[in-house]
């Protein structure tokens, strides 16, 4: 099964693009065939079809993330990728409850330069 298909999570992307886009060096991938977000070549998040993929967050972040979110660590077939964090988003319109980790994931790659 795909990470991501485009016809069920368009709504999703375009309400995350309309935000992370704006901000400075943001460019877009593919990454496990899905629509991928990097700061100055760094990963800071990608999209599933069903949530978000954070990737730069502090344990304090995660755990604080998970306190009103649906969340797991992100599996990559088999593999577990515990410092990855995905979110669970029902309504692309709730897309702003988790937008402060996203930034913070952002921050935290464009200071790993």
């Amino acid at each position: 099964m795909p990470y991501y298909v485009e016809d069920d999570a368009r709504a999703l992307r375009q309400a995350f693009e309309k935000i992370v886009l704006l901000w400075p060096q943001v460019m877009t991938r593919r990454m496990f065939g899905c629509p991928a977000y990097v700061a100055d070549g760094r990963l800071f998040a990608f999209l599933v079809t069903d949530g978000v993929v954070i990737t730069q967050l502090r344990r304090k972040d995660v755990q604080t993330l998970a306190q009103d979110n649906q969340t797991e660590p992100f599996k990559a077939g088999e593999r577990v990728i515990t410092r990855w964090t995905k979110v669970f988003i029902a309504d692309p319109a709730a897309i702003g409850r988790i937008m402060g980790f996203v930034r913070k994931s952002y921050q935290t790659a464009m200071e790993r330069r």
